[in-house]
């Protein structure tokens, strides 16, 4: 399977056949699974979504089975049925939408042959709307002059397609252990996708994509593929899967990258004392896959580790592109102690020795910004969080402690409301750092 379809964002929550009784639910899954099995029963994607319909329309899936006897009879008796909203109107077209968004959505050879099938099926009745409705599915065309129930369905299609046609910008992340690489996934995705330093470490490379709306699910490909990822799926690495990657897709809460295709590349970290794999993985990503920007995350507790300089210096010679330095969990500076400046300063010294000329470098507090993104999403916070959510949000509206202050003026933001959560990602440094990951080069 292509894990580039990880993008693509699904309907299903707000289909109009939840409505109906169970009965006729199997027997719509049922016809659904007779295409899938017919034109495309090898490709994963539309298995994994077949897997999702039965999942979330079906009240008990378990005791679904399927039957392929008398099948033109059942897409009949399908069709036919009236929507208890539009009575009016069937689930006919609502049919046909499903069956070429699961088996045809890329292929438009398959969705001619599958719309030949349903016109035989449906007859001259129904035929022109039918190759309307075909036509506007495979150019992400709405139908005019008539509403009926696929139009949220159609709309659904349209962004989707939408979003795969722009060029999609991949950004690599790399970073020795500890440095917060991970907490500041989950900041920028805004949810947690991501294990963290206290979790086990995995010596595989993460394609974290970003979907083209929200759907309210996850999808994940770890040997098999599971659209509706739980959190403790994407926790957990499938113990099958002998490859050397995951990749997941869900909807980015980041406001800049709304309409933008973006896929983060989470490499491992590098100086994993326990298992060399994790360098070996993480070199072999910076040399070999394609990537438009590189995310090098410091930690700022722990800086000019001779770890870090073996890693800057393989950097410097094997990657000739764009780079951003991040320089994480400045907030556990202490006042008279550590200097928010002094070791930007500092950094940029050791940077321009190994031989970047102008680095970029982005001072941030991942957890900070993770926290606050949780919060405004109603995502429930544990004591421990919670408690470190308010000392977060005292210590970084003191001005040595607002990092966004450190930025260039043309990555600066200042007015984000009132609210007390947007103030903490503004002040840690998440939204500067976003309008550089994502603005147009």
């Amino acid at each position: 399977m292509q894990k580039e379809k990880l993008q693509i964002s699904q309907y299903v929550l707000k289909h109009p056949v939840m409505r109906e009784k169970e009965t006729y639910k199997k027997n719509y899954i049922n016809v659904l699974e007779y295409f899938v099995k017919k034109y495309a029963g090898q490709d994963a994607y539309a298995l994994g979504m077949l897997e999702l319909y039965k999942k979330k329309l079906l009240d008990h899936p378990k005791e679904y089975a399927y039957q392929d006897e008398e099948i033109r009879n059942m897409i009949k008796s399908v069709t036919a049925r009236k929507m208890k909203k539009f009575l009016f109107f069937s689930y006919r077209y609502c049919l046909v939408t499903d069956i070429l968004f699961m088996c045809a959505f890329d292929d438009q050879e398959q969705s001619e042959r599958i719309c030949q099938e349903m016109l035989e099926i449906y007859g001259k009745k129904h035929g022109k709307k039918l190759m309307q409705l075909c036509f506007a599915i495979k150019n992400g065309e709405a139908i005019r002059n008539k509403r009926d129930q696929t139009d949220y369905m159609l709309e659904c299609v349209k962004k989707n397609r939408e979003f795969l046609q722009k060029k999609r910008k991949n950004i690599l992340v790399t970073a020795n252990m500890s440095a917060g690489k991970s907490t500041l996934l989950n900041a920028l995705i805004g949810k947690k996708v991501n294990r963290t330093q206290s979790e086990a470490c995995t010596a595989k490379t993460h394609y974290l994509f970003n979907k083209a709306f929200e759907d309210s699910l996850s999808g994940k490909l770890d040997f098999d593929l599971d659209l509706d990822a739980a959190y403790d799926v994407l926790m957990k690495d499938h113990s099958s899967n002998t490859g050397t990657e995951i990749s997941i897709g869900t909807k980015f809460c980041s406001p800049g990258a709304a309409d933008m295709p973006v896929c983060f590349i989470d490499t491992p970290g590098v100086n994993f004392s326990l298992d060399r794999v994790h360098r070996k993985i993480s070199r072999a990503d910076i040399v070999n896959i394609h990537y438009d920007l590189m995310v090098y995350v410091l930690n700022g507790k722990n800086l000019g580790t001779a770890d870090d300089r073996r890693h800057l210096d393989f950097v410097f010679e094997n990657y000739k592109g764009e780079i951003v330095f991040v320089v994480n969990k400045l907030d556990h500076f202490k006042a008279k102690e550590d200097s928010v400046s002094d070791t930007i300063r500092q950094v940029r010294e050791d940077l321009e020795q190994t031989g970047y000329q102008n680095p970029v470098i982005c001072p941030v507090s991942a957890y900070a910004a993770y926290l606050a993104r949780q919060d405004m999403q109603g995502e429930e916070l544990n004591e421990d969080e919670r408690e470190e959510l308010e000392r977060l949000h005292r210590k970084l509206n003191k001005e040595e402690y607002q990092f966004h202050r450190y930025y260039q003026e043309k990555y600066s933001i200042t007015e984000t409301g009132d609210d007390r959560n947007q103030q903490l990602l503004l002040h840690s440094g998440i939204l500067s750092l976003e309008k550089i990951l994502y603005e147009e080069r």
